[in-house]
């Protein structure tokens, strides 16, 4: 996409971390949508959906996996947090439908502080969301807590190999490598974590899931 181009790395960085104006409504949910295919479908897939899930899906963007899970979710409810407002109205567009039939709900909010009781669903889910967290443990603790017993979280990201080789200002981003993801998990309970990964385009997908005993 040309106009990426044009845009400072400082700039873009930003917005990737929170979408913001035309640039974030329009341009930045055209990027994602693309960027995001192969790491939302690797993370479906990861979730092993049931009919009756109720999921939550953290910093959701445009809304296009909680579309695509909702498909699968007919008899439960798929919930997403976010706190860019352009993305909420993005989110709320692709997502209509499901809203109106009660399946589908979207939040504005910090994902620091997540609105809900703890253990409220069975499945938890984010992608390409990791660098953007200041005191990431927080938000991994957080993520424990409104899990129910026995649920689990899967967590899209690419590692810090693949990251380093992009133009993205680092004062925005955090990198973490694979294992940095498996120690963050177990550090707030999350046990029998692991790394899945899978071909895709421009890298290989990473998904890391724990689950709650």
């Amino acid at each position: 996409m040309f106009i990426v181009k044009l845009i400072p790395s400082s700039v873009l960085s930003k917005q990737a971390r929170r979408p913001s104006g035309l640039i974030g409504r329009y341009l930045m949910t055209k990027i994602f949508n693309a960027g995001n295919a192969d790491l939302n479908s690797f993370v479906k897939e990861a979730l092993e959906i049931k009919r009756d899930d109720r999921i939550l899906e953290i910093g959701f963007g445009p809304g296009k996996l909680i579309n695509e899970i909702a498909t699968v979710t007919t008899e439960g409810l798929v919930e997403g947090i976010d706190f860019s407002e352009e993305m909420i109205k993005e989110a709320s567009k692709e997502n209509r439908q499901l809203i109106t039939e009660g399946r589908v709900k979207l939040h504005g909010g910090d994902c620091r502080n997540l609105p809900f009781d703890d253990s409220t669903f069975d499945k938890l889910c984010s992608i390409n969301t990791l660098y953007f967290w200041k005191n990431s443990e927080e938000y991994f603790s957080e993520m424990f807590r409104v899990v129910k017993p026995g649920g689990m979280v899967a967590v899209g990201f690419r590692d810090k190999e693949q990251m380093s080789g992009l133009n993205l200002d680092q004062t925005v981003f955090n990198n973490y490598t694979k294992d940095d993801v498996i120690r963050l998990l177990s550090s707030v309970g999350f046990s029998g974590s692991e790394i899945l990964q899978k071909e895709g385009k421009p890298f290989l997908s990473y998904c890391a899931v724990g689950y709650k005993a």
